[in-house]
């Protein structure tokens, strides 16, 4: 018969059979050895007291073990508890939001030291009322609550008059300060979860400043469309306008000044902003990639319900700003020249600081006017000729890897000046016969693998001029073995005259060797130290480690000597702070600094 059975080879009733059989056969022997049998009981019968005190040791060690690890997660619990519930103050739910009524009255605020970042609270009038009053003190600022702070009756006067509103429609707006929340410079990066959604639900907010923070982004401002008029996001890290804006129906002013945001179709919406009937004032002031005269017209153009438009002008520049169409078409030893590379804001900065000015109104004083009061106070002081001239020198590099580089760079102009078929300059805006950029490996290989076009140019302009690379790097690394091993991007020039610039891309020093047979004394490296301080570095076959951040040219040396230049420097990695225009000069600045 088959011994098959539904569940396997050996169905139900066979394994019965075969068990009986098993304990058939140990009941014979059992009768038939009998002594074997009292052994084996003995033997179980010794044996299993042994075993059941083995696995009650084994349960015993497993509860101690246990209870070991539990108290202290249950004593660290417990104190959390009794931390979070009993000693700390109850804050904001991510679903409450707390803004005061109107016509309540805030409670007091303490008297304490403000936290970080909190805004000390503004004197106010003494006929302002004491409901104003409360208000203008703000309440402590937590970057991870929803609690806002509310404006004073007086800010909220001061920006509804700013955003150009009537003086009708700054009673209505200022009836409800409460509804006008400011969260300012507390460095955000972004807004705590569910605060814009807890904005939105009191269908209050007409008013939100965030500015002053590292904001990027704000996903859910379109939950604010009913009620917010006024948006200032001035101080912040926006590439482009957020694209919700374009949901806000009611909204009249957008703050977007001192960002980042780029002059292209989605970074700016014009054809959005159009749609948004109620806006009346747009800031885009101090943003860099925005400042042509095409910008503001296209602006005003497109959306002509805005009667304010702001955007800083540099291009083209209003008549008077500079001298000159770039740093190759001054001259490097005029005042006037030498202050031009920095930037209006800088130039306020310096009436203001240095020599004791009142500031001046970036609305009605121009460029032109900052720079002509500061000529007029130099020249007070002598002009150019009364500056202070320190004197600093390099590290010398060896004769034979100088040598050999000079050839190398003799053998450069030539080939350059043969094939170059009038593309020997690579940065137009300075004076040089020959201007070369080459990249390191550490720029270019990360962008290899994206496919990238300049990537592939810049690894084949390395691979091409490779023995010029590596010679360069020698005379590096025997002056500062670390720099040679950061630098990402070497300058090659020759024939570099004058034109006084900064460097604004360089994310720390850089270091300069000049080589040729101009003379000893002259083609110095003169870098701006302070308002009233000029370095002059000899770079002849010398390496010195300037800042080009600070203004700096090349002084002057005679027509038809040959001077080439080596210059290092850093555009990729952590920026390095500003701290001095020139290393290893600072004995003798001490020294100007006692006279």
């Amino acid at each position: 018969n088959d011994a098959r059975g539904p569940t396997g080879p050996m169905g139900g009733k066979p394994r019965l059979e075969f068990l009986r059989g098993w304990i058939g056969i140990a009941i014979v022997n059992a009768r038939e050895r009998p002594a074997v049998a009292m052994s084996f009981a003995v033997g179980a019968a010794a044996v299993l007291p042994a075993a059941c005190a083995a696995v009650t040791i084994a349960f015993f060690i497993f509860v101690v073990f246990f209870a070991a690890l539990s108290f202290p997660i249950g004593v660290t619990t417990a104190v959390w508890w009794i931390s979070t519930r009993v000693l700390v103050r109850h804050k904001t739910s991510d679903s409450e939001i707390k803004i005061a009524e109107p016509s309540a009255k805030p409670e007091a605020v303490p008297a304490a030291d403000p936290p970080r970042g909190a805004v000390a609270p503004r004197e106010l009038p003494v006929d302002v009322d004491e409901d104003a009053r409360a208000l203008a003190t703000p309440r402590p600022h937590d970057p991870l609550s929803t609690t806002m702070t509310t404006m004073s009756a007086e800010d909220l006067s001061t920006t509804l008059t700013s955003a150009g509103l009537s003086d009708g429609e700054q009673d209505d707006e200022a009836r409800d300060p409460t509804a006008c929340l400011t969260h300012r410079e507390l460095h955000l990066r972004d807004v705590p979860r569910g605060f814009l959604p807890n904005l939105a639900s009191t269908r209050r907010v007409r008013v939100l400043d965030l500015g002053g923070n590292e904001l990027a982004q704000l996903p859910g401002l379109e939950l604010l469309a009913g009620t917010l008029q006024h948006l200032r996001l001035s101080r912040n890290w926006f590439a482009a306008v957020p694209p919700e804006v374009k949901e806000l129906k009611a909204l009249k002013e957008l703050d977007m000044s001192r960002n980042f945001v780029r002059n292209t179709e989605d970074a700016l919406p014009v054809a959005a902003l159009a749609k948004l009937e109620h806006l009346r004032v747009l800031d885009f002031r101090y943003n860099r990639k925005l400042f042509k005269q095409e910008t503001v017209d296209l602006l005003r153009a497109a959306i002509p319900q805005a009667e304010v438009v702001k955007l800083t002008v540099s291009f083209p520049a209003p008549e008077g700003s500079f001298v000159g169409s770039s740093p190759g078409d001054r001259d490097a030893t005029t005042l006037r020249a030498q202050l031009e590379p920095w930037s209006t804001l800088a130039l306020r900065r310096r009436l203001v600081e240095d020599f004791g000015e009142p500031p001046t109104d970036p609305e009605t004083v121009q460029r032109s006017e900052v720079m002509a009061r500061l000529l007029e106070l130099y020249e007070e002081e002598g002009g150019a000729a009364g500056r202070r001239v320190v004197r600093a020198s390099g590290t010398p590099v060896s004769v034979g890897t100088r040598d050999a580089l000079l050839r190398e760079l003799r053998e450069w102009s030539a080939r350059r000046r043969k094939g170059a078929k009038g593309h020997q300059q690579e940065r137009p805006s300075i004076s040089a016969e020959s201007y070369m950029i080459v990249r390191s490996p550490t720029d270019f290989e990360a962008k290899l693998g994206a496919g990238s076009r300049k990537a592939r140019q810049a690894a084949d302009k390395f691979a091409k001029y490779a023995k010029l690379w590596a010679l360069a790097e020698s005379a590096l690394r025997e002056v500062d073995p670390a720099f040679a091993d950061s630098f990402t991007a070497l300058a090659v020039t020759h024939g570099f005259r004058g034109s006084p610039h900064i460097d604004k891309q360089n994310i720390g020093p850089f270091y300069g060797l000049a080589l040729g047979d101009f003379p000893a004394g002259s083609g110095w490296v003169c870098v701006e130290c302070d308002a009233r301080t000029v370095a002059a570095v000899d770079t002849r076959e010398k390496l010195a480690k300037v800042d080009g951040r600070f203004p700096h040219w090349v002084a002057p040396y005679p027509e038809g000597a040959e001077r080439y230049s080596l210059i290092y420097y850093q555009t990729m990695g952590e920026p390095t702070p500003i701290t001095t225009a020139v290393f290893g000069a600072d004995a003798q600045l001490a020294a100007l600094d006692e006279e």
